[in-house]
């Protein structure tokens, strides 16, 4: 059985930009690009999200998503609303 030690083991991108390096524009653009083909629409700078409109539904906002990241530390989980 695989046990998963840590949020960054599965991580597509990089999750938090202020963890992005090299920063420029390009990575920048490239990580968002990266997440989003991956449906990873949202992304942290820090405390805040970014949301890219995927222009389709995903199943974000299911029961079972809301009670994952009921009282959870902010970085336990992926980026999210």
């Amino acid at each position: 059985m695989e046990v998963k030690t840590s949020l960054l083991d599965n991580m597509i991108g990089v999750g938090d930009m202020v963890l992005l390096e090299p920063l420029s524009e390009d990575s920048f653009i490239a990580n968002l690009r990266n997440r989003f083909d991956h449906n990873e629409i949202y992304t942290y700078i820090g405390s805040v999200v970014i949301s890219m409109n995927p222009y389709r539904s995903l199943p974000i906002f299911t029961p079972e998503k809301v009670e994952e990241y009921r009282n959870r530390n902010f970085y336990e989980l992926s980026p999210h609303m």
